[in-house]
């Protein structure tokens, strides 16, 4: 069998690490020059860098015997989470704490908020509140103050739009616990069997940075003879009575060559791949495409000379009189990521692609973070300078009120193709973890192997939390 993966994100290598382990002839195509996605590390100096805070975590035995194969047991390192929010000079723990929350709040605010989420639970009960949206599903299960402190503020900073516009699938998968009542009940009655939401440790590698885990795929599809090719962006995809018969990509001087799988396993961002086809795709479809969004993420690092600005792996900012919404700091995740005497931050800026946050130069974005973490006291005047920038147009799927009949769209278009499947983070607009796009990659080539379908879309497709 001869199979094409498109993108080279965790998805797509898991995907091509099992089909090139069970004998099948393997090409994947990447457009950027290295394989991992937003999963992908660089080194700078002394220091190893991720897009953002990455950490590895499953309930499934099968995916962590799968990581210590393709990356080694003794490169993992156990870590326990520790995130928080910056508030009103305070930090408050997330996943939320109920001790935390009430040590930290003043009386007046919790009195507020507990009257607040008690009128809501009657209100509720009374005139039931749909979950048609972001914002009310989360005033039902927190009360109006909870929501505007801890949910509302940040939600609408990230993403650049209102609560109501933001569809409730993201409340689900994002927020870690059912309501206000569960959060006190789980943190002074821990279940003995931990639901995704309280469990805390998880795996990341000593060395190289959480591109580790790409860099490790490589080097077996590599020895496996399967072939990667990077800097190879897909130029077009054939197609005639339901089968892609060919598929076209441009090499780094712009040479365009072609390949003729028998099977094709697409991980780019679905709206481009469908783009991509030839002949188009029905006027119906390409305008459901068109309306999917993405949020952009510029990520600014800063060489700070001091060993740790916080003890934390990340901190989200939802206070809209700064301008990053989190930062995090690799050392907390690997203490190899950076010299002994100094540390690097990492802070995030979400935009949209070629909006005036998304244009800014290295220096411009370095100080607004520096003027930021100054701000809030994570740092003094001259403790930081700006290190290096990086952005990525394809961060977050926006979730909006219709996304998902747009999305139906070009999945059940997608699905006329009997050699042709999308999956991963960005095949099947999702925002899932690593562990999801693995656990997809794995599951499309199992199908493959096996000739029966095994329904890839539903992992990470339920109302669970993902963070």
């Amino acid at each position: 069998m001869q199979a094409l993966v498109l993108g080279g994100g965790l998805a797509g290598l898991a995907c091509a690490y099992e089909l090139a382990k069970a004998g099948a002839a393997v090409t994947l195509l990447e457009k950027e020059a290295q394989a991992g996605g937003m999963a992908h590390s660089m080194r700078v100096g002394p220091f190893t860098l991720d897009h953002g805070p990455h950490r590895f975590h499953t309930r499934d035995p099968r995916l962590w015997a799968h990581l210590e194969e393709v990356v080694g047991a003794e490169n993992l390192a156990s870590r326990d989470r520790l995130s928080r929010i910056y508030l009103r000079r305070r930090f408050f723990h997330y996943p939320l704490v109920a001790t935390n929350v009430l040590r930290n709040l003043p009386p007046h605010v919790l009195g507020r908020a507990l009257f607040d989420y008690l009128a809501i639970r009657l209100r509720n009960r009374f005139r039931p509140i749909p979950d048609d949206c972001f914002e009310n599903w989360v005033l039902k299960r927190f009360g109006a103050t909870l929501y505007r402190m801890f949910f509302g503020m940040y939600t609408e900073k990230a993403w650049g739009m209102s609560c109501r516009e933001i569809s409730a699938d993201w409340a689900s998968q994002r927020i870690t616990l059912l309501n206000l009542a569960d959060t006190i009940k789980k943190t002074l009655f821990r279940p003995k069997e931990a639901p995704r939401t309280l469990v805390s440790e998880f795996r990341y590698p000593r060395e190289g940075g959480v591109g580790t885990i790409a860099d490790s795929y490589a080097r077996h599809l590599a020895r496996m003879g399967a072939k990667i090719l990077l800097g190879t962006p897909v130029d077009a995809i054939f197609h005639k009575e339901g089968r892609v018969t060919g598929v076209t990509y441009r090499e780094a001087g712009g040479e365009i060559r072609a390949l003729r799988p028998d099977f094709v396993v697409s991980t780019i961002p679905l709206p481009r791949m469908i783009e991509r086809l030839d002949p188009a795709a029905p006027a119906e479809v390409l305008g459901a495409m068109g309306r999917l969004r993405y949020i952009g993420i510029v990520f600014v690092y800063l060489e700070v000379g001091k060993p740790q600005v916080s003890p934390d792996h990340w901190v989200y900012l939802p206070e809209k009189h700064l301008t990053i919404h989190r930062i995090s700091e690799f050392k907390n995740f690997s203490e190899r990521a950076a010299p002994p005497d100094r540390t690097a931050v990492c802070a995030e800026i979400t935009c949209k692609f070629e909006d005036p946050i998304w244009n800014l130069s290295l220096e411009e974005a370095g100080a607004l973070a520096i003027r930021d973490l100054e701000t809030i006291g994570l740092l003094k005047p001259g403790q930081a300078k700006p290190l290096h920038l990086t952005k990525l147009r394809y961060a977050y799927p926006v979730y909006d009120l219709h996304y998902r009949e747009n999305l139906r769209a070009g999945l059940d278009y997608v699905k006329g193709f009997a050699n042709l499947q999308t999956t991963g983070r960005q095949g099947l607009y999702r925002y899932n973890n690593m562990d999801h796009s693995i656990a997809m990659g794995r599951k499309i080539a199992r199908s493959l192997l096996q000739g029966e379908e095994m329904d890839h879309h539903k992992i990470a497709a339920g109302h669970e939390y993902f963070g």
